[in-house]
């Protein structure tokens, strides 16, 4: 789209993107935290805040530990009706102990949802004051994703900004004038163009040419060096350390959004949630905690409450937003401007969710009890049985639903320690498709197939075995190929 002049306030379209033309002054207008009167933080930047050493942050946690109590740690649905436990702000700069599994990604519940990008969430009974419930998408310091900052003009759900730009995943970004304009009044510079100047010592994330998420705190106007940047606050962990906002604001807790990044260059976007009777609820420091556990060395709050939101290509709103005073996906408020994450998609398919074809297969248990996916792989041979008809071939059919139309690579997983000596695989596609051989590697994925998607988004393979040889199944996992 060719660039628009233009003499009055409203939106226009910029590089195929809706931004904020109308520009509201950081003195008149108020951010949505502030309207609701849920904070009183000292501003980003404010010389007040300050920084705690990781030192004190241990030795007050241990001293605090015997009075809080060990944490519970979850990762199954909480039960239902479950009341969350009140409990009174604690001492200056003193944080409980985490579970000691906290940082364990395999204690959490978790997906591959792009090249170099997992889903993962974990409830807990008890972590701070009480129930949590936190879901991040983490993206590995060399994964090729892309970020960008979208405004529309209007207030929109975070969920319809990201599937209107393509976009695998979605989060809710700054503050904006909840009660007047509805638009972004913190920094927001989109392709190259500042659409609203920064304020004062703002909290900022900024994304550069080169697709790196810097978090910084910026002076006030513009920051030139980036691409896109938005404005949020206060910063939370700045070179590693906590930053402390001061007595009152650790009784201060509501559902959190935040992104954090690490010295490797992994990003990690999390979002905890808040004001239900299943999740609590956090404080500034303890966000700053739970993204310090989990590697960030910077980190940024961004706008929260009602507004907390995490979407997923494929699968919705994966967190539980609370405007609709709900434990469900179904919560949303509509905001200003969001943050997307652009990388090719990714969804695995399990054995166990494949359906298995021809009498005589089994489940076997990888050793140490955990496939590529799940628990175990399938897998058939003729000692074990017969096929279900005369001269057909076992077969294991593994369908999907994909997040996008396109290309995809189908590619299979053979585990490494099976014990059967499984021949290559007769690979379908779709239900009447050609047929072809190809080996599996041990402890490797090997793409089997290509297939083009249509709208419907559906796709399907089978894997098979030749005759008188053993058929092994673990995983497939499709890749969208951009």
């Amino acid at each position: 789209m060719a660039d628009v002049k233009i003499r009055s306030a409203g939106a226009i379209g910029y590089r195929d993107r809706m931004v904020n033309v109308r520009v509201v002054a950081a003195e008149s207008a108020s951010w949505s935290w502030w309207r609701r009167g849920a904070l009183a933080a000292p501003a980003a930047g404010d010389p007040n805040a300050r920084v705690v050493p990781g030192a004190l942050v241990l030795a007050a946690a241990l001293a605090f530990a015997a009075a809080v109590g060990a944490q519970v740690p979850g990762g199954a649905p909480p039960p239902a009706g479950k009341q969350a436990p009140a409990a009174a702000a604690p001492a200056a700069a003193a944080l409980a102990p985490m579970p000691t599994d906290f940082a364990d990604r395999a204690a959490w519940q978790s997906d591959e949802i792009g090249v170099g990008v997992q889903l993962r969430f974990r409830w807990f009974e008890r972590l701070y004051a009480g129930p949590q419930s936190l879901t991040i998408v983490e993206v590995e310091p060399k994964a090729a994703v892309r970020y960008d900052v979208v405004a529309p003009g209007v207030r929109t759900k975070t969920s319809a900004m990201g599937a209107q730009n393509g976009a695998l995943a979605a989060i809710n970004g700054g503050f904006f004038a909840i009660e007047s304009t509805g638009l972004s009044t913190g920094l927001l510079r989109i392709d190259g163009a500042l659409v609203v100047p920064a304020k004062p010592a703002q909290a900022s994330i900024g994304i550069g040419d080169d697709q790196r998420l810097r978090v910084a705190t910026r002076p006030e106007g513009d920051w030139p060096e980036v691409q896109d940047a938005l404005g949020a606050g206060p910063m939370l962990l700045r070179a590693g350390a906590i930053v402390d906002h001061g007595a009152r604001q650790r009784g201060i807790r509501h559902p959190r959004s935040a992104i954090g990044v690490g010295k490797d260059g992994s990003v990690v976007w999390l979002t905890a949630d808040g004001r239900t009777d299943n999740a609590k609820g956090l404080a500034h420091e303890e966000t700053a905690a739970i993204l310090q556990a989990l590697g960030c060395v910077d980190a940024v709050n961004l706008d929260g409450g009602g507004s907390t939101t995490l979407w997923v290509a494929g699968r919705g709103v994966v967190n539980y937003p609370c405007d609709n005073k709900k434990y469900d996906h179904a919560g949303e408020r509509a905001v200003a401007n969001a943050v997307l994450l652009r990388a090719p998609a990714v969804v695995v398919v399990d054995d166990a969710q494949a359906t298995l074809r021809g009498d005589g297969w089994q489940r076997a248990t990888v050793a140490g009890g955990k496939g590529v996916v799940g628990a175990g792989y399938a897998r058939w041979s003729a000692k074990a049985g017969t096929s279900a008809a005369a001269g057909e071939t076992p077969s294991a059919a593994f369908a999907a639903e994909l997040p996008f139309a396109g290309t995809w690579r189908a590619m299979a997983w053979l585990p490494v320690d099976s014990e059967v000596a499984a021949g290559p695989w007769r690979v379908v596609v779709g239900a009447d498709g050609a047929v072809r051989e190809v080996a599996g590697q041990r402890g490797e994925w090997v793409e089997v197939a290509r297939v083009e998607v249509g709208a419907e988004r559906k796709a399907m393979v089978q894997l098979g075995g030749v005759a008188g040889r053993a058929v092994v199944v673990d995983a497939v996992r499709w890749v969208e190929v951009r």
